[in-house]
């Protein structure tokens, strides 16, 4: 997610360009016509090429789980459409389908339709597989001088990555192990934390949020591509895709 920035004092509105590059999508903004990747936030071509947008933390989750977090939400309309199933659902299940267009950096490192929780600072990068994050729901980590919690539910297949610096204290994070919600827990207060939200809800430090950290869930096929200096957690390894 990204916020919108304004050039010639009007706020840049977006589109569907129905282009590619290296499998991922191309917006477009109405005012200036520059193209820009979805993946990196960047225009790649036009009056603004060069130019990036501002990322906005998100989080890719259930409807399950948001509405137990927030309640009151407003959920955008579909219209008069209406949806029984994935249209690509066939598409997600088939290892044998990657994109359109070959891929631009091959690897054996994993398999290409591997989901990924993918996350960079500066100009480090770093790649989580859901396979291993299914055996370690909770991974306290370092990136860029960052201190980073990444939190995976097993039953939704959603991730939050948070700052696990709080008023200047490193915390350590661990899975409470919770039938209604996710939550986790600091080992140096015991302070219990929704995992969705950062929101300290009892404890020590109750009150207290932790500070949402950018990623995005991919393929490894369409992570790699953009972000070739990647290293996969957690190997800590380079990847150096080959064309």
């Amino acid at each position: 997610m990204y916020t919108r920035p304004a050039v010639e004092d009007k706020v840049l509105e977006f589109g569907v360009s129905g282009k590619l590059l290296w499998n991922a999508l191309l917006m477009y903004d109405r005012q200036t016509d520059s193209l820009w990747s979805h993946i990196t936030g960047e225009a790649i071509s036009g009056r603004l090429k060069g130019e990036s947008l501002k990322v906005i933390p998100s989080v890719h989750t259930a409807w399950k789980e948001w509405r137990k977090a927030y309640p009151h939400t407003l959920v955008l309309s579909k219209g008069s459409r209406r949806y029984s199933s994935d249209p690509y659902e066939d598409y997600y299940n088939d290892p044998a389908r990657i994109g359109i267009s070959p891929q631009k950096r091959s690897d054996g490192n994993l398999p290409p339709k591997e989901y990924v929780v993918g996350i960079k600072l500066d100009t480090e990068a770093r790649a989580f597989p859901f396979s291993y994050l299914e055996e370690h729901p909770v991974i306290n980590d370092e990136l860029a001088g960052r201190s980073l919690v990444i939190v995976f539910s097993r039953e939704g297949k959603i991730a939050a990555t948070f700052d696990r610096q709080v008023e200047g204290h490193t915390l350590t994070f661990k899975r409470d192990e919770s039938p209604d919600q996710l939550f986790i827990k600091d080992e140096e207060t015991g302070t219990l934390w929704h995992a969705l939200t950062g929101e300290a809800v009892k404890g020590n430090l109750q009150g207290k949020k932790l500070r949402k950290i950018p990623h995005m869930v991919a393929f490894w096929f369409a992570w790699k591509d953009y972000f070739p200096e990647t290293e996969i957690f957690p190997r800590k390894e380079k990847i150096h895709g080959q064309r």
